[in-house]
């Protein structure tokens, strides 16, 4: 009897959610991470590229052995880059234990920047996210010598880190542990930026509704109609179109007249000289200045005009996968010089993460910061001081 009670009292919930037009009460998933890119190089600061892999986290303690075959046990780097979807909106706290140099950006925001070598040590670094949003995850990682150890950790705001209820069980909490943080589950990173996640609800269907009747159609015996004589008319004066503005025209020293053609669109790039140049045509050694990528005093933030260029690079290196540049980051020489240097560094690296999360191949570029030692104009002028401000291509 029992038995038949229940199935009485499940059918109708069975049906209920077999009916058509019934919403869905919960959200679809999201889509499952593959894990992260990472390109791994000889030398402390990216100098020879060896290989691409996927890694599923960030978790390695190779101890004194290579992290991949062709790769040196010692003297190398490592770069990282992918996306990370959260599961859940709120405040991030972000573990990196490291033995050497790491650096940690999230969307072209620098969290991290412990870049030197250093025996095993621990930072923190903390960032609000949203729920089921992208964020571009980049991580550098160097190994100088001895030891090797990267691992990054996170706390999430739907799960507090705090020590199990005092019980029997531990002593009354005597002997209670706050539970290990664990690594970022693959599953919430995504080696090319994931599609945004559809809802489980059906989208309404559209309200049909009749169409309306059309009023009956009347037929009425047209008046007879009297001829009229019509008016003379007088025509209209037609204006002449305005003439078009002729093309500029030269004599040449053979007294040939050469029209020159209209003028075309103003180039992305430009060499140093001033005069264009295709990128595509560089020879090896060659630089190509930005003219677009100039930067606020002190900052190395791109500005939005600034994206809008960089995506026209990006096509370009994208469709050209061999060639190769060294990404130049200069300043003016207000300041200190060390602290210019580094925030040269920082403009090129910059420029260099904005363009591969835009599908340019890292072993395409590398950043090098040479401060305001190679001015371009007069840094005493400061309407010609910003000119120094700039990132330079030179083709490797």
């Amino acid at each position: 009897m029992a038995g038949e009670h229940n199935r009485r009292l499940g059918l109708p919930l069975l049906i209920g959610l077999a009916l058509p037009g019934v919403p869905a009460l919960a959200q679809a998933p999201l889509p499952s991470g593959d894990g992260i890119r990472g390109d791994y190089y000889e030398g402390t600061n990216f100098e020879k590229y060896v290989l691409t892999r996927r890694d599923a986290t960030i978790n390695f303690n190779w101890g004194h052995q290579p992290p991949a075959s062709g790769m040196p046990a010692e003297e190398f780097s490592v770069r990282w880059t992918g996306w990370l979807v959260p599961p859940a909106s709120g405040k991030y706290v972000f573990h990196v234990t490291v033995d050497d140099g790491v650096r940690l950006w999230l969307n072209d925001r620098q969290l991290l920047n412990e870049w030197r070598g250093q025996p095993l040590s621990d930072y923190t670094a903390t960032a609000e996210l949203r729920a089921g949003e992208p964020y571009h995850l980049r991580v550098d990682y160097c190994q100088y010598g001895l030891d090797t150890r990267i691992f990054i950790t996170w706390e999430r705001p739907d799960v507090p880190q705090k020590p199990p209820t005092a019980s029997w069980r531990n002593f009354w909490g005597k002997m209670a542990e706050t539970p290990k943080l664990a690594p970022i589950p693959t599953s919430y990173l995504f080696s090319r930026n994931p599609p945004p996640a559809a809802t489980g609800t059906a989208p309404p269907k559209p309200i049909v509704r009749p169409p309306k009747p059309r009023p009956a159609r009347v037929i009425s015996t047209p008046p007879t109609l009297v001829p009229v004589r019509p008016a003379a008319v007088v025509p209209k004066p037609v204006r002449s179109p305005a003439p078009l503005p002729k093309p500029a025209a030269s004599v040449g020293s053979s007294g040939a007249i050469a029209v020159s053609p209209p003028a075309a669109a103003p180039t992305l790039l430009l060499a140093d000289s001033g005069s264009a140049a295709s990128l595509t045509d560089l020879a090896v050694g060659g630089t190509v200045t930005l003219p677009e990528l100039y930067f606020d005093q002190g900052k190395a933030a791109l500005l939005p005009p600034v994206r809008t260029a960089l995506d026209a690079l990006a096509g370009t290196l994208r469709t050209r996968p061999e060639l190769h540049f060294e990404v130049q980051g200069h300043t003016d020489n207000v300041g200190n010089a060390e602290l210019n240097r580094q925030l040269s560094q920082q403009r090129a690296e910059t420029v260099c993460l904005y363009l591969t999360a835009h599908g340019v191949g890292t072993a395409q570029l590398r950043p090098v910061g040479y401060g305001g030692t190679q001015p371009v104009a007069d840094n005493a002028d400061p309407a010609q001081r910003p000119r120094n401000r700039r990132v330079v291509l030179r083709r490797l």
